[in-house]
């Protein structure tokens, strides 16, 4: 099916802003979508948990940051985000999902990062300092089904992890982190300054979600998300 005029033309509007002020307005525009499916009207929702979502604000965490990459790279992007689901779900339960958040779909992020002597300086050289064990990461894949109706009526839920142990430094404006939970680990490997922090993302899945041979792993993308909401900063 094809998007209506007022939803294409909402779409035109939320490209032309920037990357981090359109990720709302991108998964508001998830809901009024009605894309093609594989499965018309029998959308698979095994492996999705949109209950991390509301654990994860309620520790104050919202999806503020995306992963990106450039337009020739969405067969690679596509590759990878099933490769990181297949954690969770059979890969053939994946829609498609856009590399560069675009059309209502994508895959977008949040944390709470704080380091271990106490909060970031966005706008000074920070010495190295190893963070806290206990900051998180929440992840949300919005592919083409979300938002939709499954069989029973019920509306599809983003697939979603929150990862909640973590290691990692930051040193001068430089971050390394890795946010592991039971399923495998996400590395994070960046720079800030006082708006953005901004590098690649990867990650290794230590299983299969049918424990049949070994987890994916690999790059996901360009991750960008604005710094003192990702960090705790002064």
């Amino acid at each position: 099916m094809k998007a209506s005029t007022t939803t294409r033309e909402a779409i035109v509007a939320i490209k032309t802003m920037s990357p981090i002020k359109n990720v709302v307005a991108l998964l508001l525009a998830a809901v009024s979508l009605v894309g093609c499916s594989k499965e018309e009207g029998a959308t698979p929702i095994m492996g999705r948990n949109g209950q991390a979502i509301s654990i994860a604000a309620a520790a104050g965490i919202t999806l503020n940051g995306w992963v990106i990459v450039d337009a020739s790279q969405q067969d690679l992007f596509q590759d990878a985000v099933t490769g990181f689901v297949e954690a969770v779900m059979p890969a053939e339960y994946l829609g498609f999902v856009s590399g560069r958040a675009s059309g209502g779909t994508g895959m977008f992020l949040g944390g709470k990062v704080e380091l271990q002597t106490g909060i970031l300086s966005a706008t000074a050289s920070n010495p190295q300092t190893n963070i806290r064990s206990d900051s998180k990461l929440l992840i949300a894949i919005y592919d083409e089904f979300t938002g939709r109706p499954d069989a029973s009526g019920k509306t599809v839920e983003p697939i979603s992890r929150y990862l909640t142990q973590s290691s990692g430094y930051v040193q001068g404006n430089r971050a390394y982190l890795k946010f592991t939970d039971s399923l495998g680990s996400v590395e994070i490997d960046g720079t800030f300054d006082s708006n953005t922090f901004e590098g690649t993302v990867s990650y290794d899945n230590i299983r299969r979600h049918d424990g049949q041979g070994e987890g994916a792993a690999g790059n996901l993308g360009w991750v960008q998300v604005p710094t003192c909401q990702f960090f705790r900063c002064r």
